[in-house]
């Protein structure tokens, strides 16, 4: 997904855009299997999910 660039990673952070809701969710759940599949554990509660706007190395990135 990396090489496809359907997923963006930064050191401990991953980066799943999507132009629509459909194609965000599609490569959303495909991410998370993946990682179940490899033992990959993540902390909910630094989880965002359907953000518009997130920050990358203290830059607020958003759509446009």
């Amino acid at each position: 997904m990396l090489h496809k660039g359907s997923v963006a990673n930064y050191m401990d952070n991953f980066i799943i855009p999507g132009k629509t809701e459909k194609k965000l969710k599609e490569r959303t759940v495909k991410f998370l299997k993946i990682a179940e599949k490899h033992n990959l554990c993540f902390k909910w509660t630094k989880c965002e999910f359907d953000a518009t706007k997130i920050p990358i190395l203290g830059v607020k990135v958003g759509n446009g």
